[in-house]
């Protein structure tokens, strides 16, 4: 039965140069991206409008069905009441563990890095982009969240990812040192060095995780290996070298 709901036909384009569709394509784009921005103010306005003073009462995020126990922004953001945020959730049409983390990565960017919450107002970084750097300083002190949202204030547009999880790295050093020792320690615990079985062509993949140092020191013994192989005549290329080179230096120990 047709109820006047269904999508409309791509006949409606038909005749339309590729022009004026991408002209109708920019025009789409830019009504979301408003509705966006618009979106954002708004959550903002409601969380202001429904803070809590003290822990018992507020949202915090769900892993799965579980409660976390965190709140939904980090420290020194509003905590906001979990009754209400539940009839936000409904009203954006989110599921309850989406919808929790999208209004936390709004109120982070509102008053945990004002400067990135001003630069998405003026439409100058994508919603999108701001909530993924949401949740990379959701843990974060406020001093090194504070430093996070200055140096990102200047070139937001122009940091890749890798750069801003060296700046989150950064700021955890200089403002949270406590923090990175045991980052570092979680890490450290995961160190290996694993090869696995032999293909059915003779060979094997290598993969571990290496203290910095010592893989920086085992590059340069394979590569200096690698290029002693090639002035003794292997004419095999330096990626083979360095294969055989990793192989002599087993040799070697036995």
């Amino acid at each position: 039965m047709d109820l006047g709901t269904s999508a409309p036909s791509a006949e409606q384009y038909d005749g339309h140069s590729v022009a004026e569709l991408f002209t109708e394509l920019r025009a789409g784009a830019r009504i979301r991206t408003t509705a966006m921005i618009n979106e954002w103010i708004a959550i903002v306005a409601w969380a202001d409008q429904n803070v809590v003073k003290s822990p018992e009462g507020a949202a915090t995020l769900l892993d799965g069905v579980v409660d976390t126990g965190v709140p939904i922004a980090g420290p020194g953001a509003p905590l906001v009441s979990e009754f209400a945020l539940m009839e936000l959730i409904a009203v954006l049409g989110r599921s309850p563990i989406s919808g929790r983390a999208y209004v936390g990565q709004v109120i982070e960017c509102a008053w945990r890095l004002p400067r990135l919450y001003r630069a998405v107002v003026a439409g100058r970084v994508d919603t999108w982009k701001a909530q993924r750097i949401a949740d990379l300083t959701h843990p974060l002190s406020p001093e090194a969240v504070e430093f996070v949202d200055r140096q990102l204030a200047a070139a937001v547009d122009d940091v890749g990812w890798k750069q801003l999880e060296r700046l989150v790295a950064e700021a955890v050093l200089r403002f949270d040192p406590e923090r990175a020792e045991a980052e570092r320690q979680r890490v450290s615990d995961h160190r290996h060095f694993d090869i696995d079985e032999p293909s059915d062509t003779g060979h094997v993949v290598i993969h571990g995780l290496m203290d910095a140092a010592d893989g920086h020191d085992l590059d340069e013994a394979v590569t200096r290996r690698a290029i002693l192989l090639g002035k003794c005549g292997d004419d095999s290329s330096l990626d083979v070298r360095r294969s055989k080179a990793a192989a002599e230096l087993a040799r070697q120990d036995l």
